[in-house]
């Protein structure tokens, strides 16, 4: 088998990539937000306001957004699986050290640390797969990578509300470390190598400037301001939401709360379906019809019903990630360069968003409860801004 062919489905190597990158997304995922659902937990155990508990949250992900320019830059130029190999290590020892701390700002000096490293498997997989996998199957690929974000984090949601719920939040942070662990063996052992990239035997001054051009392309920034306004208003909703689910009319128990985001599973089903249905009916219906759904769920969970709430979540989930994953396939179809660097600005947008959505929406949430945070779907109306440059280039 020559090494520099892609890899077509056919072939074991293709899953071997994609079992892989399932795995550290895996990891990364649960860990980027397995402290979603415990941030009540944080204000009742260190007695620090509901916007202050978020910096668990904001935190990782400011860091994380410088982590996808540099890591994203030095793995086109050093070796992806490298890059991802690192990422994963200090994922594994920082989420041990936090269950161990007493101090909330030390855990939250941890975050910040951790955020950064988080940023290798998102900046490199996707680039990864741009160059590794035939072109022809470059569209299931991506949309079963992206279905494994998903599964990540409704993984450390669940795992994280659930287990703290029954043996305390240093439990849940103990446990993931285990599982990382695990994880970065069978990354290591699985992956196939990577082909030699052109941007490898560049010289540093032209491989920079071959990656901030996308910063330049018309076709490729209202795809990263579509990153950001998806994110904030799907991060505000999930950020949130412990808080109003126990409160009244509710006074939902935090293990009952975890459960919700079970709505993930439709978030890991959406994107392989996303893509079967742009084959038939194009990129932008699909991409179209994901927004409209997003908009629905949103606001179904205004509606004082448990059922219909879980309903609205199901909904907001499958529309936010038919959305994210036809925005990331344009991306990766529309950069002819440095693929990884494109992918990185994308996702620095798209982090950018979860990071407002966290703690920048706090205010709208102490002033305003639950309509405040409804009131971001109002985004929505930028996004319909760009759809038919998006219909073009589609």
């Amino acid at each position: 088998m020559d090494a520099h062919i892609p890899y077509t489905k056919q072939q074991h190597q293709f899953w071997q990539a994609i079992i892989s990158l399932t795995i550290s997304s895996l990891l990364t995922f649960s860990t980027l937000y397995i402290f979603q659902p415990l941030l009540p937990v944080f204000v009742e155990t260190y007695d620090v306001s509901t916007t202050l508990s978020s910096f668990l949250m904001s935190a990782s992900v400011f860091t994380m957004m410088f982590g996808l320019f540099i890591l994203g830059f030095l793995a086109d130029r050093y070796g992806k699986k490298n890059i991802m190999i690192v990422s994963l290590t200090v994922t594994i020892l920082t989420l041990a050290a936090m269950a161990f701390s007493t101090n909330f700002s030390f855990i939250v000096g941890l975050r910040l640390l951790q955020g950064f490293f988080l940023a290798g498997v998102p900046a490199s997989a996707m680039g990864y797969l741009g160059n590794e996998i035939d072109r022809r199957y470059i569209g299931i690929a991506m949309t079963l990578y992206i279905a494994s974000n998903a599964l990540g984090g409704m993984s450390g949601r669940v795992w994280g509300g659930y287990s703290a719920d029954k043996w305390g939040w240093e439990t849940s942070l103990l446990s993931l470390s285990g599982f990382g662990v695990v994880a970065l063996l069978l990354f290591i052992v699985l992956l196939p190598s990577e082909r030699p990239s052109a941007e490898s035997r560049s010289s540093l001054k032209s491989d920079l400037k071959g990656m901030l051009i996308h910063l330049t392309d018309r076709k490729l920034i209202p795809l990263f301001v579509m990153g950001l306004l998806l994110q904030i208003m799907f991060t505000a909703v999930w950020t949130y939401l412990p808080f109003y689910l126990k409160g009244e009319p509710f006074n939902w128990s935090l293990k009952w709360i975890s459960y919700t985001y079970f709505a993930y599973v439709l978030g890991v089903l959406a994107p392989p379906l996303a893509s079967r249905f742009s084959n038939r009916f194009g990129l932008f219906n699909v991409m179209l019809s994901g927004l409209m759904l997003l908009a629905i769920g949103t606001w179904l969970t205004a509606i004082h019903n448990s059922s219909v709430i879980i309903f609205g979540l199901t909904v907001l989930c499958t529309g936010f990630f038919i959305s994210h994953s036809m925005a990331a396939a344009l991306v990766n179809r529309t950069a002819t360069h440095h693929k990884s660097g494109a992918s990185s600005f994308y996702l620095i947008n798209y982090y950018l968003g979860v990071t407002i959505g966290s703690s920048a929406v706090g205010t709208l949430w102490d002033h305003f409860a639950w309509t405040g945070i409804l009131s971001t779907s109002m985004l929505l109306l930028f996004i319909f801004m760009f759809l038919p440059k998006l219909k073009h280039q589609s």
